[in-house]
């Protein structure tokens, strides 16, 4: 079952799209497979994760149903209550609040930025962790001054225009435009190698309107050297639902006679992609690309071989 710091992020997401109250049960119906089966620990995690929304600002509407559903609660969240009203914050002051909600990782203000029209990080983190790296003070200077910097990174040397630092996930990333590649690039701060050389000030100039947490890549599947890269996976009907309201339906790309789908979805990082695929366990399978499929075979491979 999801843990629940996924599952009320995704309770969130889904109160946030709907167009009509949705009660408990259709609630869980949606987000299938991340509440229990039984209707009073339904209850208790559904109740629970309410709680924990409306502590954090999150105006959850109830409303009592007619019709087929009549008597029943519905749910809802009021957007007019709950969407800020547009600030006109110039670029420099985005930047600031952004830079800002990284150093922190505080949950409030991660819901703050959301409001605010900011990305929401995965993960709520209660607890400020702010990991520290030799490469920090090298980076922040190059991001503040627009130095071009150089680095070595998986054996490679790179050249980074680099346009923001985020923290997410505990981890440090630096985005910018990577010069050799002609494309924007992401990249983990404590996977470079070696010191990380800095160039002359105002080297280049960053886009209008960027913002780290816009750049980087909010499906961690979608982090590596190939950002285009996607593989096929078809999920059995059981999974089908949940899988369309979880990627969107443009993620589906075939439909099955027994109610499976082939969705196609980002597999940069197979690091990622694997621990993704698995925890659907045998609802998912990959069927293509045939590297990517039998990546994954060897893979699984190698690991039943390991002593």
């Amino acid at each position: 079952m999801t843990d629940a710091l996924e599952r009320i992020t995704n309770l969130l997401a889904l109160l946030l799209e709907t167009r009509r109250p949705l009660t408990a049960e259709q609630i869980a119906n949606e987000l299938a497979g991340q509440y229990p089966t039984n209707p009073a620990a339904l209850r208790g995690a559904f109740e629970r994760d309410k709680a924990v929304l409306r502590d954090v600002g999150v105006p959850i509407r109830t409303e009592v149903l007619s019709g087929a559903d009549a008597g029943k609660t519905g749910y809802t969240i009021d957007r007019a209550h709950y969407e800020l009203a547009d600030l006109r914050l110039t670029d420099d002051e985005q930047h600031a609040l952004q830079l800002a909600v990284a150093m922190t990782r505080q949950s409030q203000a991660e819901y703050g930025l959301f409001k605010l029209g900011g990305a929401p990080e995965a993960d709520t983190l209660v607890n400020s962790y702010v990991p520290e790296l030799a490469e920090l003070p090298a980076l922040r200077e190059a991001v503040a001054e627009r130095c071009e910097i150089r680095f070595v990174y998986h054996d490679t040397p790179r050249r980074l225009w680099p346009y923001g630092l985020l923290l997410r996930t505990g981890n440090w990333y630096v985005v910018g435009h990577d010069v050799d590649h002609g494309a924007q690039r992401t990249y983990r701060v404590d996977r470079i190698q070696g010191a990380v050389e800095v160039g002359a000030p105002q080297q280049f100039r960053r886009p209008p309107g960027f913002t780290a947490a816009a750049a980087f890549p909010a499906d961690p599947k979608a982090i590596g050297a190939d950002a285009d890269a996607t593989a096929l996976v078809r999920f059995d009907a059981s999974r089908a639902g949940f899988v369309r309201h979880s990627l969107g339906p443009d993620a589906v790309v075939a439909h099955g006679d027994d109610g499976s789908v082939v969705v196609e979805v980002a597999c940069a990082n197979l690091d990622a992609f694997r621990a993704w695929l698995f925890a659907w366990g045998t609802h998912a399978v990959v069927v293509g690309p045939p590297a990517v499929r039998d990546g994954v075979v060897q893979w699984l491979t190698d690991l039943a071989a390991a002593p």
